[in-house]
């Protein structure tokens, strides 16, 4: 019809072309939305993905560390008080090898979850075209956050806290290797 007005390009951006891979989430009926309409995972998902990971990861540090004589448990009087992990080589080292490893594996996979990921529902995806980010980048991902935990500790609250209130709900070990977690 002569005169109508045509819609802007791309689910709503003005101008011409599609829109900057850097722009701000659109939103859907459930908040955010990434690459290929996928929601973007909340914060909370997130946190519970990591934190299952997190105590598995431990068990797993934990049963190839015991045999090492990397984890002692801590005595008192008789009683029992806990565990401690061994600050000698194999007690750094292999930690960080299996959970850069893990992160690696499974981020890296077609699929882009860990077990973590998979129970709450969750994938890690390229920020742009939603596909998998590749073992390379699930690579660079998984050390940059284990070293910002291990090493410079301040910064990894940041980056754990940083989907709070980025508009692309992301991490800054996301934002370094250009990936977004969205719900399955």
């Amino acid at each position: 019809m002569p005169g109508a007005a045509t819609p802007p390009p791309y689910g709503g951006y003005a101008g011409v072309g599609a829109p900057p891979p850097y722009a701000a989430a659109t939103y859907g009926a459930m908040g955010p939305v990434g690459p290929g309409g996928a929601p973007l995972a909340s914060y909370g998902l997130r946190l519970g993905g990591w934190l299952i990971d997190a105590v598995l990861l431990w068990v797993v540090a934990v049963l190839i560390l015991w045999p090492l004589h990397a984890v002692h448990r801590t005595h008192d009087n008789g009683t029992t008080h806990g565990m401690t992990i061994h600050t000698g080589a194999s007690g750094i080292f292999i930690p960080a090898i299996i959970v850069i490893l893990y992160g690696m594996l499974f981020c890296g996979s077609n699929r882009g979850q860990t077990l973590g990921m998979m129970i709450v529902k969750v994938r890690v995806v390229d920020a742009n075209g939603g596909g998998s980010i590749g073992m390379g980048r699930a690579l660079g991902r998984a050390a940059f956050e284990y070293v910002m935990a291990a090493i410079i500790f301040i910064p990894w609250i940041v980056d754990m806290l940083f989907p709070l209130w980025d508009q692309r709900r992301q991490t800054l070990h996301d934002k370094v290797t250009n990936s977004v977690v969205v719900r399955v």
